[in-house]
């Protein structure tokens, strides 16, 4: 018992002393914390230029550091995750700068990167961290092609889209390579690990890098059999990047995109006996692979990958516009409207037609109108069609017509001067893939020719499909005779 009641009073007593007030002071500070703001927007840069970020640091508690720093880049291959942090850093990185304000040269290669800034207080050892999306393009990252004619010499001119001319870019980056044979056309191929522009003579076609147009093969060692002599050629990707195709005097040829190996372009595509395709390429959800027959008056198509052309079943089913494997018709030219349907212009002994083919659709046959009410639709092989409004341009000699596809008529919209000619014309729009851009289909893309200077025009476009303003916003000079022009996108 008494045992019990010792070990009871030392209980109360250690508890009364651990009650008693501390004494001791102690000084609490408080923790200091970042803001670092920076540009809003995503930093693009061209190669060899100066990056500049100028943070903005907020303390806290004024007073504080001193501060390190340091700018990181990495690739988003190199990451551990799509959100790094000072204890979940990227897995490779470059440090470019240990300053507070980055100003150094873009030495890297083209591409998309993330900067990572950190700063350091050096008392207290906390950092923090902040991300800037970073693109460097290359010198030639993103503008028109045109492919011209001079001194009867193939020339290739880059037109920057912030507005920089580059002439004769492949005699500029190839000191000695002469393009032999008729100039034709030149186009790009951009999508994952894609970046190269391809240039057709009457001899052969010429790939070249998209990055700085040096040459990296050409015809025949990039097909399994010749392809000259080459005429009406044409280049495509499709949507879904594993082909790519190349036509040529209505054959039709196919690789695989790099995403999927490195190979030849086939022979022939196997298909109907005799078949000719007009040299333009449409693709949708539903038909991969979509081209008109020429000689027979039908829609071919095929599935990726594959390099043989299969007919549409016959269709009598009451209500289509037209059967695809017998439409009779003449297909002149044509281009990619909204909601991937493509307006076609076709013809017959009598009369010009506007059709339409839906390829994201199980039934992509869409309309068959007469152009009976488009003023010299006889006349026209160009044609430009709108991405967001149901609207088809086309030019007959100097002038410019735009065709309502829903009202089934046209007017003119714009003339050029007397002795000029429209040589091309293209809609600026994307590509079913890739950026953005604001200025998408808001602007139609002009080269002509007057006999001594091929010419590069922007003509902005009002909602309802006029020119703004009337006139053109800018224009490019001292071209040979323009045969053709066509987008370089942006690398993806």
């Amino acid at each position: 018992m008494r045992i019990k009641q010792i070990i009871l009073g030392t209980c109360i007593c250690s508890l009364m002393f651990a009650c008693k007030k501390e004494d001791n002071k102690y000084n609490y500070n408080k923790v200091n914390e970042l803001n670092i703001t920076g540009p809003k927007d995503e930093v693009l840069v061209v190669q060899r230029d100066t990056i500049r970020i100028n943070p903005v640091i907020i303390e806290s508690e004024a007073g504080s550091g001193p501060y390190t720093y340091k700018w990181e880049i990495y690739r988003s291959a190199d990451l551990n995750s799509w959100e790094i942090t000072p204890i979940n850093p990227a897995t490779t990185s470059t440090v470019l700068s240990t300053e507070k304000n980055l100003k150094v040269p873009a030495l890297v290669a083209p591409g998309t990167y993330l900067l990572q800034y950190t700063v350091t207080d050096a008392k207290t050892t906390l950092r923090k961290s902040v991300r800037f999306p970073l693109t460097v393009n290359g010198k030639y990252y993103e503008g028109w092609l045109v492919m011209a004619d001079k001194g009867g010499k193939a020339e290739l001119s880059f037109v920057r889209q912030d507005g920089t001319v580059f002439p004769d870019v492949i005699g500029t980056s190839n000191p000695g390579l002469t393009l032999t044979g008729k100039p034709l056309a030149a186009f790009s191929g951009i999508q994952s690990k894609l970046e190269d522009v391809n240039v057709f003579t009457d001899q052969g076609m010429y790939r070249f890098s998209a990055n700085d147009f040096t040459f990296t093969g050409k015809s025949p060692d990039l097909f399994e059999s010749p392809i000259s002599p080459v005429s009406n050629p044409a280049y495509a990707v499709n949507s879904v990047n594993f082909d790519q195709y190349v036509v040529s005097n209505g054959n039709v040829y196919g690789t695989l995109a790099p995403n999927q190996g490195i190979a030849k372009y086939s022979e022939r595509f196997n298909g109907p006996s005799g078949y000719s395709v007009f040299p333009y390429f449409m693709s949708g959800n539903q038909f991969w692979t979509l081209f008109y027959d020429n000689n027979g008056k039908r829609f071919l198509h095929a599935t990726y990958t594959s390099r043989s052309f299969s007919t549409f079943p016959a269709n009598t089913e009451t209500g289509i516009a037209f059967d695809m494997s017998n439409v009779g018709k003449t297909m002149i030219g044509g281009d990619r409207g909204p909601n991937t349907e493509y307006f076609l212009v076709m013809k017959d002994e009598s009369s010009y037609y506007l059709c339409s083919v839906l390829p994201n659709n199980k039934k992509p046959a869409g309309v068959m109108d007469k152009m009976d009410a488009a003023a010299e639709i006889d006349k026209a092989v160009l044609f430009a069609a709108s991405g967001v409004n149901k609207q088809l341009y086309y030019a007959v000699a100097n002038k410019i017509y735009l065709y309502d596809v829903l009202a089934k008529s046209a007017r003119l919209v714009y003339t050029f001067p007397v002795g000029t000619q429209v040589k091309d014309l293209k809609m600026f729009k994307g590509q079913e893939w890739g950026k953005s851009n604001p200025l998408y289909n808001t602007r139609l893309v002009v080269a002509t020719y007057n006999g001594t200077e091929g010419e590069l025009y922007y003509l902005d476009l009002l909602p309802i499909g006029d020119i703004a303003n009337g006139t053109y916003s800018k224009k490019f000079g001292g071209f040979g005779n323009i045969l053709q022009i066509n987008y370089r996108n942006p690398n993806l």
